[in-house]
């Protein structure tokens, strides 16, 4: 019998994507933190206000999609665990 785990590779996608986008973040608030105090304030808009505000609003949205794709992990090894214990 073939067991197919997808849901633990789904769950290491995600979590790969999450680690990813917190990187982008984390450059995101470096770059902007760095900047000069001579740019036009209009150039320092973010989505959510600051660029430093829009780094780490995406770096705590990073820290919650990682944790949930843990979770999947978690979950889909539960899962095989039971699986392998039914079939043999």
């Amino acid at each position: 019998m073939q067991i197919n785990n997808s849901s633990f590779l789904y769950g290491q996608q995600g979590l790969q994507r999450s680690q990813d986008k917190l990187g982008q973040a984390s450059q995101k608030v470096a770059d902007a933190s760095t900047q000069t105090l001579s740019q036009p304030s209009s150039k320092n808009k973010g989505l959510y206000g600051s660029p430093i505000q829009d780094g780490l609003i995406e770096a705590k949205s990073s820290v919650l999609e990682a944790q949930a794709n843990a979770r999947v992990i978690d979950s889909s090894d539960k899962t095989i665990g039971r699986l392998i214990d039914i079939t043999v």
